[in-house]
């Protein structure tokens, strides 16, 4: 079955660009052109990526953006015009899993999308193990890719559940950050370097448990390790 994706656009040329680019390579899709659409959309449909403009007549789509990374781990794709770091670090913290600048090239538009899908089925094809206990608390299930604490499910972004596998599948193993970004994001990533720390960021503030240390340490002026 063909993956389908969710178009949030209120440009309707840029819109239909996107939409005949998916159809002609094989995706399912949907447009729409507003926060309101958008949500009813995804009251009755679970896509399997979202594209999603900020600015919206109706609304911003930092508070889609939001209120679908609290619920599920829909991968999102933020397309906007807004090219300011504080912008692009706020989408990241708020659940966003890349983010491409206007004007941009379909076809960069395509090879996210391709190694945002390429990610999640290279991670659920390779683990052999069904599950391992990262410690006491935290369990991560590699065949459905999940992760659990205390035996209730964490709501896990794609791109932070393929971060916390790769330090569970290199334990005890110092990386840099750039290290990190051409294993996990690829080596054609050309997003910013900070991403990472703000997945990093984002998985303490769901998995780490208060007065003990964190799952993944700093290592000062190097990187991160997963002891």
């Amino acid at each position: 079955m063909a993956n389908e994706i969710l178009i949030v656009e209120d440009d309707k040329s840029i819109n239909d660009i996107l939409f005949y680019a998916l159809k002609s390579e094989g995706y399912n899709s949907y447009s729409t052109f507003t926060l309101k659409e958008a949500k009813e959309y995804l009251n009755i449909n679970l896509p399997h990526l979202i594209l999603l403009d900020l600015n919206l007549p109706d609304g911003s789509g930092f508070d889609l953006c939001k209120d679908i990374s609290s619920k599920c781990s829909i991968p999102i794709i933020i397309l906007t015009a807004k090219n300011d770091v504080v912008d692009k670090v706020l989408g990241l913290e708020l659940g966003a899993d890349d983010y491409i600048t206007k004007p941009f090239h379909i076809k960069e538009v395509l090879s996210r999308i391709k190694a945002v899908f390429r990610r999640i089925e290279k991670s659920s094809s390779e683990s052999n193990t069904l599950f391992i206990n990262i410690n006491k608390d935290i369990m991560i299930n590699f065949k459905n890719r999940t992760v659990l604490k205390n035996d209730k499910v964490i709501q896990l972004k794609p791109k932070e559940y393929e971060l916390l596998e790769f330090f569970v599948q290199n334990r005890n193993k110092v990386f840099s950050r750039q290290q990190l970004i051409d294993n996990v994001w690829e080596f054609s990533y050309d997003g910013d370097i900070r991403t990472v720390d703000i997945h990093i960021r984002r998985l303490r503030s769901k998995l780490d448990t208060p007065n003990e240390a964190s799952i993944i340490e700093t290592v000062f002026s190097v990187g991160y390790i997963m002891r």
